[in-house]
């Protein structure tokens, strides 16, 4: 069987794909990595909000424990969550436009396959 020898702009932009590929993984993977901050903030607000404010709160630093206000820790855990409701956000439209740019690629790809009598270019 020979083998079939690509031109070098073909070979750019298979290179090109498998980079916005990796690219897009990370993406997806930071931003599961929030998400799943995410939940666990709105876990400690539900129940640091289920508690009276009388009873004390204790905060993990480390290996230790420390007393903490009630009231800070629920404005911190608030401004915790905003963050990472907005670093989330703008991991999804860094997604939708990684996605774009990889299905862009793989047309092209696909386009100059077929343009250049290759067969059998099969999808991922």
């Amino acid at each position: 069987m020979s083998e079939v020898q690509l031109p070098p702009e073909l070979q750019n932009k298979l290179l090109q794909l498998q980079e916005s590929q990796e690219r897009l993984r990370a993406l997806i993977i930071r931003r599961q990595q929030y998400e799943l901050e995410l939940r666990e903030v709105q876990r400690a607000l539900e129940e640091l909000e289920k508690l009276s404010p009388e009873t004390p709160i204790y905060k993990s630093v480390g290996v230790l424990l420390f007393l903490a206000d009630r009231d800070k820790t629920l404005s911190e855990l608030q401004d915790k969550k905003e963050t990472l409701e907005l670093h989330i956000k703008t991991l999804e439209r860094q997604e939708n436009l990684a996605r774009k740019q990889v299905e862009e690629l793989r047309q092209k790809i696909a386009q100059s396959l077929s343009s250049a009598g290759v067969t059998g270019a099969g999808g991922s």
